[in-house]
């Protein structure tokens, strides 16, 4: 397993247009959460200006997946999406540990 971030570029009135979508998006998080895909999703900055969600998956597709299905993202609540891997080394839920020495 390996660890894929996703990342939301969210429009300026964000805020002000999520209370429509949020339930939907909310169930569709919490759905990824039980079956183990999704680890932390949620809005960045203060205000807020992005959003991140950390999926932990044998590929990209639940993060992509995800996004696509997304009514943030299918109603134009986000600018702009990317899914990243995250080569996580240090912690205890890293998928690829390192440790010094």
């Amino acid at each position: 397993m390996a660890h894929y971030v996703l990342q939301y570029s969210l429009v300026p009135d964000y805020l002000d247009r999520r209370a429509a979508f949020r339930d939907a998006h909310l169930t569709l998080a919490w759905a990824a959460s039980e079956r183990g895909e999704l680890l932390l999703g949620g809005a960045i900055g203060d205000p807020v200006e992005s959003a991140m969600l950390l999926f932990e998956s044998d590929s990209a597709a639940a993060a992509e997946e995800f996004a696509r299905a997304d009514p943030y993202v299918v109603n134009g609540l986000v600018n702009s999406w990317r899914v990243l891997p995250w080569i996580t080394v240090a912690g205890a839920e890293a998928a690829t540990p390192v440790r010094p020495g």
